[in-house]
């Protein structure tokens, strides 16, 4: 059922015209539009203007206000503050403060505004503020309405901000300058424009921009673009800057002029009230189709409905076919004995021959018959049976042909014409037939009549009828067996015919009553219309808006001092990240390298000692020549590429406000092969490009597979116009249709590029689309320490594959890097991403996570500056990071300093100090560890070649002995080692991880539920509403498959980090063993493990849409979904269908998960065995190669000296 929406109404508004549609709303049920239209008659009759301020979370809307009047009147932070709507404008000098459940409040001039600022803070216990100031800084009749911050993980404040709309006459839409093509402004602006609002856009903080980034006339040119892609016309666009007046562009005197010429002396010319009222008529209309909608799906139990044609046209069959199989029964009777008359009409049976045959038969049957003058008794009897044996023999015969056989085939006919097809009944027919005997020809006879013409005749015309009497007995007990059969055969069909018949009387009621509810609205509708444009009402309409607006509660008289409620929460100091002081005496890489390098110098072509200085060379060269990469993650937005440019101190990567990296970018060290500039880029395959184009295009069914297809495809559909997709994929679509013929010559292929070129394969998407990875060789003061640089998609990039890209720089990079922006919320998909590191965390080694609070610069001071850091720290617990390494920083203001060369920031300093240690220091902590320990067992292999060079031959022989058989026995036990309680262990921790993962999936599906299904994605009742359901599906399910996988992923990690420590005990008991059979055979520190990862498939990827069409059919409206809560019932009833398949889902990947870990398991600790036997053997072999050399014991102990000397250095 569909609203109507009116034209623009060129009539003009007066007070008796709201009175009506008050009364009339009021009459409706409608208490919640019907008081938006008190509040407008109040606003008309007051012909007050209001401006309204609304914008993105943080981006400057109640500093803006401040501002644009002069005074501190709205509280103002970089994190969110405005949670309630605030009504400012000048007159009775008081403050009132409206409460959700109890009575409003006034506060008289002086009152503590930072009282009035808290409360406004507070959302739970109050409703609106008015400040009515009792100097003028807002010109008389006007106000101006401060909104809370429209934030994608908020939908409350995005319901408060539009419920204060009716009263706007104009709306500035404040943005952040990183953030104007942020999807949550762009569908707000949309909802205003389609409420024919007048709005102006703010783009504020344009002092950020860089000309040297990018020209303010490109910036401008992008930002109208994305407007005209989304058909969004704003009167007017303005960029502001309230920190740095003389910026260049700064529109904000502009601003301040248009407002206050808007709310000067002719002020009533831009009251906007005629397109407030139709937007509020708007809203019952949508009010009343919801009633009636809920009427009709009460009424229809929520069935579908069919069309009147269609419904009258099956009610008038369905008769048709029951009065047919009703009427089948006698219709056959009917052509039964029809075809039966016939056969026996038409039946000749005396023909001339068979009379001569019966008169004869009759002449033996007399009494004074017999044969010849003086025939014996015996002929006579004799002769009468031959005549009468003739006579049957040949009627019969003719009562086959003439009768039997054509009923016969006439009934098998006629029963294959009406369905019949029992076999044994067939059968009967096919035998049915009359034998005549003697006695039926005997019993006809006349006693005593005269054999003559006549009586031979009467007699014949007799027995012809007796015959056809026969077979008409015959074939009527046949009929009456057929005739049940019928009604048998038809039994199940008319009951389903009735039943039929009976559902579609009922939809015939349903029908005839929902056209009178149709009616009904229809006249609703009207009526509606008609109270606006010839209003009709008595005195009591009056008289209701009277009392209305008498009842309306009057704020009660208080002092500052008596708070109402408590809106100061007093937090607990959120801890500091834990301090990571180096200790003074840590040593440097440098001087490991230089002990190692000396230690072999030491041993260099020493007998037995070869494997030792194999693996202290191995250790030298990895301190040397060490590389690391470090993974850079971020929000939205955030500067990412900003803060590398910071931490490499030049401009490499571009940077842009408009969201850039769609690629992967790494910045690597410069080798032989690519000096400094190279720039490597690897293109998507064509598998990689046609799985985008699928996941894109899902919802289109695309038929196609291979990507030049789909593309023509695309191409042919003009599907980047098509707005069943949304807007982030048309234009990804678009790029990728403007970018084809430039690249197809090159998918799948690595090109070269220069430096030069490098900018626009990272920000041009028509490029950038088609663009797997880029490799830019570069060389600085990051690349030179062997650190490669990732630069990864945002957490919102359009591209799913990144997913799996993101968590393999989660588990391999040596470091994380993520950014997050100093006054923007996090979206949906870094919560995501912030989830997902906080569920492995406690995985890694080290913590190797930095979090940096970019464009710290925006600070007012170093109280704000904090207040900003403690709330993303409390952001990062509440995703379960504790005590991260938390950083504010400002990357422009740092590279900035790098470049002119002056003295870098703390805050920068501080950032590089820790993450330098970090990579210098603790991630090489256990190389050097490992080394020192080589160091150790090398002094203590001399110490032993020393001592046994001391034995005589008769002790070095018993030795020699004595360690082989220890080696045989040591290999024994290492060959039998078993490790199968470890195995059953890691079973136990895969079933245990895997079965919480379900029970958080049960928790986290509340907040995935209300992401999908909440008053912006859900706003029409009925069918429109239904759609909209199922639509929220599509998005709710990849929502759960997505995190289960990532669940998956971090179970993986888990299990991994769990069997490398199990791995270090089976490595750490082969040592014990070995130390225990002899100190010479002590293992060497094991190698790193690498354990692969199983790839985890997308799930829920079968699940029927239909099975949750049960659940659909119950919704009614967005009223009693939302107000009446029946969005709970259904989150519960769509869980328990959900929860089946997920279970299944992590069923099947427990199974594969124990599998693939059990199998690296078996091959891992079969791989420490072969190594410790390995050890034990070459052991042997270097002590024996010792025990027969002859080395001069005096230079042996001098090395043995040298090796204390520099053991005591790296003590």
């Amino acid at each position: 059922m569909n609203t109507v929406i009116v034209k623009d109404r060129k009539e003009s508004l007066n007070a008796e015209k709201l009175v009506a549609l008050y009364a009339l709303m009021k009459r409706n049920g409608d208490n919640l539009n019907a008081t938006k239209i008190l509040d407008i008659y109040e606003k008309f009759q007051n012909e007050e203007l209001i401006i309204s301020f609304a914008g993105h979370f943080s981006a400057g809307k109640s500093s803006m206000i401040n501002a644009l009047l002069g005074e501190e009147i709205l509280p103002k932070s970089p994190i969110p503050t405005s949670a309630n709507v605030v009504k400012v404008n000048s007159g009775d000098a008081v403050a009132r403060v409206f409460f959700t459940t109890e009575q409003p409040v006034e506060y008289k001039e002086p009152y503590d505004i930072e009282m009035i600022k808290d409360y406004s803070k507070d959302k739970e216990a109050i409703k609106k503020i008015e400040i009515s100031t009792g100097k003028q800084i807002v010109p008389i009749g006007s106000a101006l309405i401060d909104t809370p911050g429209i934030d994608a993980a908020d939908d409350a404040d995005r319901i408060m901000t539009e419920a204060s709309l009716h009263l706007a006459d104009v709306l500035f839409y404040v943005m952040d300058y990183n953030h104007v093509q942020s999807e949550v402004n762009l569908q707000f602006l949309k909802s205003i424009q389609a409420k024919k609002l007048p709005y102006f856009v703010v783009i504020n903080q344009i002092d950020k921009h860089d000309e040297r980034e990018l020209s303010f006339v490109s910036f401008d040119k992008s930002i109208k673009q994305t407007f005209d892609q989304w058909n969004l016309m704003p009167k007017e666009i303005f960029y502001t800057s309230l920190k740095e007046p003389k910026v260049a562009h700064n529109a904000f005197e502009q601003v301040k002029e248009k407002l206050f010429v808007m709310m000067g002396p002719n002020r009533t010319k831009y009251l906007n009230i005629n397109q407030s009222v139709e937007q509020v008529m708007n809203d019952h209309r949508s009010f009343l189709a919801t009633k009636y909608e809920t009427l009709i799906h009460d009424r229809t139990a929520g069935e579908a409905l069919h069309s009147e044609h269609s419904y009258i046209d099956d009610l008038e069959t369905l008769e048709e076919k029951l009065l047919y199989l009703e009427n089948e029964p006698m219709k056959f009777e009917q052509e039964f004995t029809e075809e039966l008359q016939q056969t026996l009409n038409n039946a000749y049976l005396m023909p001339a021959s068979l009379r001569d045959k019966a008169q004869l038969f009759l002449e033996s049957q007399q009494s004074d018959f017999k044969v010849g003058l003086f025939a014996s008794k015996k002929k006579t009897n004799e002769e009468r049976s031959t005549r009468a044996e003739q006579f049957l023999s040949i009627l019969q015969e003719n009562m086959n042909k003439s009768i039997q056989w054509k009923l016969r085939d006439k009934l098998l006919l006629l029963m294959k014409k009406y369905d019949i097809n029992d076999t044994s009944l067939q059968n009967e027919v096919n035998e049915m037939g009359v034998t005549y005997e003697l006695d039926q020809l005997l019993q006809l006879m006349k006693p005593g009549a005269k054999v003559n013409g006549d009586y031979v005749l009467n007699y014949t015309n007799d027995v012809s009828a007796n015959i056809k009497h026969i077979f008409k007995q015959l074939a009527r007990k046949q009929l009456y067996v057929i005739q049940s059969l019928i009604v048998e055969k038809n039994k199940a069909e008319k009951e389903n015919y009735e039943r039929n018949l009976s559902n579609l009387q009922k939809q015939q009621n349903v029908n005839e009553a929902i056209k009178r509810l149709e009616g009904e609205l229809q006249r609703a509708y009207a009526l509606l219309e008609k109270q606006y444009s010839e209003p009709n009402m008595d005195e009591s309409a009056w008289e209701l808006v009277k009392q209305a607006l008498e009842k309306k509660p009057k704020p009660i008289r208080v002092e500052d001092h008596q708070r109402m409620v408590s809106t100061k929460v007093k937090n607990k100091p959120i801890e500091a990240g834990v301090e990571r002081n180096a200790s003074t005496n840590e040593m440097t890489i440098d001087h490991v390298v230089t002990s190692i390098e000396a230690t072999m110098k030491v041993i260099h072509e020493l007998p037995g000692f070869e494997s030792l200085q194999a693996e202290l060379m191995e250790k030298a060269f990895r301190l040397k020549n060490r590389s690391y990469t470090i993974a850079l993650f971020g929000a939205f937005s955030a500067g990412k590429s900003s803060f590398a440019n910071a931490l490499m101190g030049e401009k490499v990567l571009p940077v842009s406000p408009n969201p850039t990296t769609a690629t992967v970018n790494r910045i690597c060290p410069v080798n032989e092969k690519h000096p400094h500039g190279t720039v490597v880029v690897t293109l998507k395959d064509q598998e990689m490009l046609a799985n985008d184009l699928q996941m894109i295009t899902k919802k289109l069914s695309p038929r196609a597979t291979g990507f030049h297809e789909l593309i023509e495809w695309v191409k042919a559909n003009e599907l980047e116009k098509n707005d069943q997709l949304n807007k982030m994929y048309q234009a990804y679509l678009h790029a990728m249709l403007k970018g084809y013929e430039n690249h197809r010559d090159f998918i799948g292929k690595t090109i070269s590029i220069n430096h030069e070129q490098f900018a626009s394969y990272v920000t041009d998407e028509t490029k950038a689309c088609y663009i797997e990875s880029i490799n830019l060789y570069y060389d600085c003061a990051l690349t030179r320490q062997g650190i490669t640089l990732v630069d990864t998609p945002g957490a919102d990039s359009i591209n799913a594959r990144h997913t799996n890209v993101a968590f393999e720089y989660i588990k391999h990079a040596d470091a994380i890097l993520y950014v997050t922006y100093y006054n923007h919320a996090l979206s949906r998909a870094d919560k995501d991403f912030l989830m997902q590191l906080g569920r492995v965390k406690e995985t890694f080694q080290l913590d190797k996570m930095f979090f940096i609070v970019n464009a710290a610069d925006l600070a007012a001071d170093e109280a704000e500056l904090k207040l900003v850091t403690a709330y993303v720290q409390e952001q990062l617990l509440q995703l379960g990071i504790r005590l991260p390494r938390l950083y504010p920083v400002s990357s422009k203001s740092s590279l900035e300093e790098k470049i002119a060369k002056k003295s870098l920031n703390k805050q920068m300093q501080q950032l590089e100090s820790d993450f330098y240690r970090f990579i210098n220091h603790d991630l090489a902590t256990l190389t050097i560890e490992s080394a020192i320990r080589d160091m150790e067992r090398t002094g203590h292999a001399l110490d032993n070649y020393i001592q046994s060079l001391n034995m005589d031959q008769q002790e070095k022989e018993n030795r020699k002995n004595d360690i082989k058989i220890k080696e045989k026995r040591l290999v024994s036990e290492i060959n039998t080692y078993n490790s199968s309680v470890y195995k059953d262990q890691i079973a136990q921790k895969i079933n245990k991880q895997l079965f919480y993962v379900l029970e958080r999936l049960s928790i986290r599906f509340h907040d995935m539920f209300k992401e999908m299904y909440n008053p912006t994605t859900i706003t029409e009742s009925g069918s429109k509403g239904q759609s909209q359901l199922r639509a929220s599906l599509d998005s709710l399910l990849e929502y759960v498959a997505f995190e289960l996988q990532q669940e998956l992923q971090a179970v993986s990690l888990r299990i991994e980090f769990y069997m490398k420590g199990r791995l270090h005990e089976v490595h750490q008991a082969l040592t014990d063993k070995s130390v225990q059979a002899d100190p010479l055979f002590e293992l060497p520190d094991m190698k790193k493990l690498e354990i692969e990862t199983p790839i985890f498939e997308k799930g829920l990827t079968n699940m029927d849409s239909n099975q949750f069409n049960p659940v659909f059919s119950k919704y009614k409206g967005t009223k009693a979904f939302f107000e009446k809560n029946e969005k709970e019932f259904m989150k519960e009833q769509m869980y328990a269908i959900i929860e089946p398949c997920a279970k299944q889902y992590m069923d099947a990947n427990n199974t594969f998960m124990q599998s693939a870990y059990q199998k690296q398991w078996d091959s891992l600790v079969q791989m420490i065995c072969e190594q410790a036997e390995q050890n034990t053997r070459l052991q042997v072999e270097n002590y024996l190669n010792m025990l027969q050399s002859t080395v001069d014991m005096h230079v042996l102990l001098q090395k043995q000296k040298q090796l204390k000397t520099i053991m005591k250095h790296s003590d």
